[in-house]
């Protein structure tokens, strides 16, 4: 009798221990599973800060090699506007006046929007008109601009100086002569603000801006999904850029 009472305390004692051994196991394994997942979070998390980081270390660099590129326009467009200006007090104080009150309207515009990522495309306008008559002083009928953008864009936003710098990539890469006059066109387009130009290429180029566009398309991949769209035909040279 006493060995068929042992027989199933026996038995029960080794199913316990199986059944405490296999849920330790279990535990174990969950709790490294567990840490696993909770591992692959934090390294998906970290990765991400990187990326963001990356992300606004780069905007950063676009945004002061844009910058770089808005102070150009100083010593340049100074030195041909104030040589513009010398001769005009000479020969037509009257247009001199308006010529420096549109220089005048340039350079505020500039300080005023030094540190703005973008600009309403009204504004952006403005200064450009005055950029454009300063130009017109210098070339004359060799140089043409219409600028047709309905009013129900000028909310839109557009990086500050875009405009003025595509209107002198035109003036620096193209032939400007009274009997073949350099013709630029403004619009819109849907979602697009449209520049475009005739080409009568230069055969040499001084100081192209290449590098300027590189940076302006580099920025505005941050500030949309839609990128700046350049293209050219035998003909026109065209520059899409997105409206913000």
């Amino acid at each position: 009798m006493i060995s068929e009472i042992s027989i199933p305390f026996i038995t029960g004692s080794t199913f316990y221990v199986s059944f405490v051994f296999y849920l330790l196991i279990l535990l174990a394994g969950g709790a490294f599973i567990y840490r696993l997942y909770i591992n692959k979070i934090e390294h998906h998390r970290e990765l991400h800060e990187l990326k963001s980081k990356t992300q606004l270390l780069q905007k950063e660099k676009a945004l002061v090699m844009y910058e770089g590129l808005k102070q150009q326009l100083n010593p340049h467009f100074l030195f041909n506007s104030l040589t513009s200006l010398s001769g005009l007090i000479q020969t037509d104080q009257k247009m001199a006046g308006h010529f420096l009150d549109q220089m005048c309207k340039i350079y505020r515009y500039i300080l005023q929007n030094r540190e703005s990522e973008t600009v309403p495309l009204s504004e952006e306008l403005k200064f450009v008109s005055s950029y454009i008559q300063l130009q017109k002083t210098r070339f004359g009928e060799g140089f043409t601009v219409n600028m047709d953008v309905d009013e129900e864009f000028s909310h839109r936003k557009i990086v500050p100086v875009t405009l003025q710098n595509l209107v002198e990539n035109a003036i620096k890469h193209n032939i400007i002569d009274r009997e073949s006059p350099l013709k630029v066109e403004i619009f819109c387009d849907h979602e697009w603000l449209v520049i475009q130009n005739n080409l009568q290429k230069k055969a040499y180029v001084d100081t192209s801006n290449k590098q300027g566009l590189t940076h302006l398309r580099t920025l505005y991949t941050y500030l949309t999904s839609s990128p700046i769209i350049i293209e050219e035909t035998d003909q026109k040279f065209i520059i899409k850029i997105p409206l913000l």
